[in-house]
């Protein structure tokens, strides 16, 4: 009696220790498959976000460029104006260093 009492106990067990097993798997599947998940996302996410500052990053180019070519037009056709104006960059800096 005692010892088919025992066998079922163990049986009960191994039983229970099956099934959490199958549980653990299960869970640890979807976590896996979250996982995958969330990293996609995130891969994607920045590469778009590259992109964008990519894109951005050309036009800005661009622009500087373009303000560069009029800072330069304008100095030639005005010597006098830019160099006072670099002398007068050129004494504000210099009075800042001396602080």
């Amino acid at each position: 009696m005692a010892s088919k009492l025992r066998n079922d106990a163990e049986k009960t067990f191994e039983d229970q220790i099956a099934e959490l097993k199958k549980e653990l798997a299960s869970v640890t599947q979807k976590l896996s498959k979250q996982g995958s998940a969330l990293y996609d996302d995130a891969r994607d996410s920045a590469s778009d976000t590259y992109e964008t500052l990519r894109k951005r990053g050309r036009v800005a180019a661009r622009e500087v460029r373009h303000q560069a070519q009029a800072v330069s037009e304008t100095a030639r056709e005005n010597p006098l104006a830019t160099a006072a104006v670099v002398a007068g960059i050129g004494l504000v800096l210099a009075l800042l260093a001396r602080r």
